[in-house]
Formats: C-alpha cells, structure tokens, sequence
C-alpha cells in the first residue's frame, strides 16, 4: 500500500530511539569548526526527505528506513570527512542490529547512506531520495547562506579558497549536479536553476572589479 500523507510529524519508535541517538552523538562530538555537516544539516536532510516522500510512492516501513538513513547520514563526519559517509554507515549498522532490527532494513539504510557519496549514483527509489534531500539546500532561498558556511567548514580544515574561487566552484558543482526523483527534477531544479543564475552574476561581478 502506498501513501502520500503529510509526514511532518510521522514517527516511529525506532525513529525516536534514532533521534535520540544521533542527537546524542552530535552533542557530545560537537565541534565549532564543523559548521555546515552539523544537526541543522541533518535536520534539513530529514525534513528533505519527509517532504519528497510524501510525493513519491513509498510504503511506511520505506518511510522508516528513509528517516532513519537521513538522520544517521552525516553522523560519523567527526570521525572525519574523507569518506565519512562509510563511518556513518557503520554507526547505523551497529546502533540497528543492537536493536534487533532486520538485516533486510539495515542493508537499505547503509545503502541510503552510502549513495549520499558524491557524485551521488542512487538507484532505488529510497536512494533518489536521500540523494534529492540531501541536496535541497541547492534550489533553496538559503542557498548562498548554506554554501558559505560549508566553505567556511573547508576552509576551517586546511582547505582555504577565496570567496571568487567558492563561487566558481558552486558554480562547476551545481552545473554537473543532477536531481533524481520526478519532485526533484519537477519543484528543486527550477530553483536551483534560479539559484545558478544569480551564481553566475555574482562570479560575473567579482571578474568584472578584476
């Protein structure tokens, strides 16, 4: 049976045991320096995801699985960000099989992590939409926002760039990016396409003042 009803305050109590969990994980690893791939990130992500799912065919046992992949998502980015998304994967892994959750869920909420991977390659339904809202952020107003605090992130951690080359390479990332689910392609990409044009004027600005 498939259902597209509203899902902001869908729950579950395996849902709630993950909040909890991953809240927990954030407050005691919380570090200043990681400013963009912190709770409000996966927050956004899991409202992301409630949001698309509510216009995409899924059952509610999906729906489960899918919370739960976007709130454990970015957990192990303390660990590190070079493949952090492996770090994460485990994290759920372990925290699922010690509540005697099914092997079948476990596999598809590590494949739902796992596929937040850039370039992102999703292949089922639940992937396409982690994948979307993980990228929302991309067709939202907050845009420019959101991505200054990920340079400032990058830049916290050794990867200095100046403002002109972030832009640029926004820029190069937004153009090679692609949305997967039909809202994506239908309701996120036409914002993000706007968001691309006042991109490109900002870059035609700082070239223009040399």
């Amino acid at each position: 049976m498939t259902t597209r009803i509203n899902l902001k305050d869908f729950s579950t109590p395996l849902i709630e045991k993950t909040k909890e969990y991953v809240n927990g994980l954030f407050a005691n690893n919380f570090s200043e320096d990681i400013c963009y791939h912190n709770i409000d990130h996966t927050l956004d992500v899991v409202e992301g995801v409630k949001i698309i799912a509510s216009k995409s065919n899924v059952n509610l046992k999906d729906l489960e699985t899918l919370i739960i992949a976007a709130w454990f998502h970015d957990s192990g980015y303390f660990m590190g960000s070079e493949n952090h998304e492996f770090a994460s994967a485990n994290l759920a892994s372990s925290f699922l099989s010690e509540k005697g959750v099914d092997l079948e869920t476990v596999i598809k909420v590590r494949n739902c992590i796992l596929c937040t991977c850039i370039p992102q390659k999703p292949v089922t339904l639940l992937e396409k939409i982690i994948c979307d809202a993980d990228m929302f952020h991309l067709a939202s107003e907050n845009f420019f926002q959101k991505t200054e605090l990920l340079r400032l992130e990058l830049t916290l951690s050794g990867k200095k760039m100046t403002h002109g080359e972030w832009l640029e390479k926004s820029r190069n990332f937004i153009e090679s990016h692609n949305y997967h689910t039909k809202y994506g392609l239908q309701v996120l990409n036409p914002k993000k396409n706007e968001n691309l044009v006042l991109l490109r004027s900002k870059i035609e600005e700082i070239s223009l003042l040399g």
